[in-house]
């Protein structure tokens, strides 16, 4: 269904979309720990004024659906904070199904300004219409048209009661509100004011509703009040001591001194204090939204600064060997030197604009673990750590799937069915845990599972029978190097393919992602203890620093993160391993390649130096012809027709004007670790 929108109401209904989407990603955890913890009384409120929030913002834009669906589950939680009802498992998920649908119909609004029709949701409309009256969905209630039939209820007050049984639970008062509240074109006029005219003559429900409706309906809250008010006059009255006569007009003064003198005795200090602190308190929480495209072109555009920085370096270093002693070329190489310092503050402060926290991504797998755990017959916890770390936008976007495939396998593959955990002395309910922390100009995003872990000499044999190693490199291979075998594409340990896992594709999936933003996996892992996966990640992908080095007179730059050291080639140092060659760095022996061969490019003359960097867990060490020193560089992208070239990460402008290709080592290993696996 379209909705149209004049004009005037666009800013609200943007601000509408924005607290739309905080209040649904907020409820997904809040509903996940109120399942753990049913009886948390103030977690119920939160999620009820969170569903009465969104239920008015979105009545005031006329969005009927999204009203009627926040409607049901308001009432839902306005029982079980009355504790009408209970909170269980197929409650839950019905909740959680509205919560799915409201979040879709943001969605809807954000990319198309529709949202689903009545009819669309008419069956989750009547699942949370049934559980509200304390059915499961599908059951029916007995004699509930007898009882509620038209025939009972007085005729003055027919079309007054359809209303007060659409809101169960709550007073003629609070009906009220709800009625006023709703959008222009569906609030009834005449039904506001008939209950406006009922309250003021004092009437209440027990007045309108035939004894058995009311009860059915809204006894329970009646007597809870009825009993509060019998308890609060029990209090006045042992209060007071004069005589009958006199009660009522001591409890008046009373009161009265309460509402004059106990104000006055703090608002000397304390309200202005109070006042203070909540302007503090606005000061600190005010943000500006600003538009992600607006973002990207203050990035690209500082970027080309950067460029701009480094070409004029390059031509004031030029211009010094030229003219030395010259004021000027003085004076031109200080304000340089003052502008690259400005430049490289500009650029800090711009990446920060970029940089999120993990909490954006972290938030929806309490959700993705509830869930997953109920479809196995599983019991899990998940435990968040450092939600608050922040990283580049771009590498949070991507990083989801890969974190979905990593839980997804902790879930199947490692945790133990409840009875087996038991059996193995272990707690009856797994832990998972998700965590991310900075490592220096990296963060490492990682999960843990409590699970079975993984048997080393099962993966060999998997990988084996599939063909993805022989049987004489198995046995060469280290327990880590083994480890890794997961990641290859098309290999699973499980031996049937499920509808969450098992198919070899996940795991696949992680490394590449990773590896396209030039970071790591690693894996630890033992049996019967668990399973520790660690991705490696770059704060940020736009600027980076690098170490230009040069091949048959092409100049190639390798990010300087993944680089140990660097030594003088010596060929008494290189050995020979069948065809492959070996490096022997003092006491270590590093797989050799040279620059030329991983991308085929013919020599040009002798190698003068091995780059020894960092892949994963293995140095590996890489020959090179030439050695220009370090450059911080903006990596540009190649291009549809050039994305895919293996290892190439993407390219750069020099300071000298020159295009420069960026290499992805992760990627470069990747395509020759066929090789790698025979000689490491």
């Amino acid at each position: 269904m379209k909705v149209n929108l004049p004009d005037d109401m666009r800013e609200i209904f943007e601000e509408f979309l924005v607290e739309a989407d905080e209040i649904l990603e907020e409820l997904q955890n809040d509903l996940v720990e109120l399942e753990q913890n049913p009886e948390d009384k103030e977690l119920l409120n939160k999620i009820f004024r969170g569903m009465h929030t969104l239920k008015g913002g979105a009545g005031f834009l006329g969005l009927t659906s999204i009203v009627e669906l926040a409607h049901r589950v308001e009432d839902i939680f306005n029982k079980l904070r009355n504790d009408e009802l209970k909170v269980t498992p197929e409650l839950m998920d019905v909740v959680f199904a509205a919560v799915d649908k409201l979040t879709e119909a943001i969605n809807m609004l954000k990319e198309n300004e529709e949202i689903p029709d009545l009819d669309e949701i008419k069956d989750l409309l009547e699942k949370l219409d049934a559980i509200k009256e304390g059915r499961l969905p599908g059951e029916s209630s007995s004699n509930e048209q007898s009882q509620s039939g038209p025939s009972q209820i007085p005729e003055e007050y027919k079309d007054v009661v359809e209303w007060i049984l659409k809101y169960p639970g709550k007073t003629l008062e609070e009906i009220l509100d709800e009625l006023i509240l709703l959008p222009p074109e569906e609030r009834p006029t005449e039904i506001i004011e008939k209950l406006d005219k009922l309250i003021s003559e004092g009437k209440d429900l027990k007045d309108i509703l035939p004894p058995d409706l009311y009860a059915k309906h809204f006894g329970k809250k009646e007597e809870k009040k009825e009993e509060q008010k019998v308890e609060e006059k029990k209090e006045q009255t042992s209060a007071s001591t004069p005589a009958p006569q006199a009660a009522s007009q001591t409890t008046t003064t009373a009161l009265a001194s309460k509402t004059t003198t106990a104000p006055t005795s703090t608002t000397s200090t304390a309200p202005a204090k109070k006042k203070e602190e909540k302007k503090k308190e606005k000061k600190e929480a005010e943000v500006i939204r600003i538009d992600v495209e607006r973002v990207e072109t203050l990035m690209n555009l500082v970027g080309e600064l950067v460029l701009d920085r480094n070409r004029i370096v390059k031509l004031v270093s030029e211009l010094e060997k030229e003219f030395r002693d010259h004021e000027i070329i003085e004076q031109l190489s200080e304000t340089v030197t003052s502008m690259d310092r400005t430049v490289s503050d500009l650029q800090v402060a711009v990446m920060k604009l970029r940089m999120q926290p993990v909490k954006r991504v972290f938030s929806k797998f309490p959700r993705i673990v509830r869930d997953l755990a109920r479809k196995l017959g599983k019991k899990v916890q998940l435990i968040i750590e450092g939600e608050d770390t922040e990283i580049d936008r771009s590498i949070l976007e991507k990083i989801e799937e890969p974190l979905i495939h990593l839980v997804r396998n902790a879930l199947d593959h490692g945790i133990e069915p409840p009875e087996e955990r038991v059996k193995k002395g272990k707690p009856e309910v797994g832990t998972i845990r998700l965590f991310a922390y900075h490592e220096g100009d990296h963060i490492v995003i990682g999960i843990c599972d409590d699970g079975r872990g993984i048997d080393v000499e099962k993966v060999k044999e998997k990988a084996i029978r599939k063909g993805l190693i022989t049987p004489e490199q198995a046995a060469q291979m280290s327990d880590k190097e083994a480890l890794e075998l997961i990641f290859m594409p098309g290999f699973s340990t499980k031996d049937q393919a499920s509808e969450i896992s098992g198919r070899g594709v996940g795991m696949d999936v992680v490394m590449t992602t990773v590896h396209s933003f030039r970071g790591t996996v690693e894996i630890e892992s033992e049996p019967g203890k668990g399973t520790c996966i660690y991705m490696k990640l770059p704060l940020t992908v736009a600027i980076i620093r690098t170490l230009m080095v040069g091949i048959n007179k092409s100049i190639f730059a390798i990010p300087l993160h993944s680089v140990v050291e660097i030594v003088q080639y010596d060929p008494k140092a290189i050995k020979g391993v069948g065809k492959f060659k070996s490096f022997m760095l003092r006491e270590d022996v590093l797989p050799l390649f040279t620059l030329n061969e991983l991308f085929e490019v013919p020599d040009s003359k002798d190698k003068e130096y091995i780059i020894v960097v960092r892949v994963g867990e293995r140095n590996i060490a890489i020959a090179v012809e030439d050695l220009f020193g370090e450059e911080e560089i903006v990596i540009k992208p190649l291009g549809e027709l050039l994305k895919d070239i293996p290892g190439i990460a993407g390219a750069t402008i020099t300071g000298d004007g020159k295009v420069v290709l960026i290499v992805d080592v992760n990627s470069l290993v990747n395509d020759i670790k066929h090789k790698l696996i025979g000689v490491m």
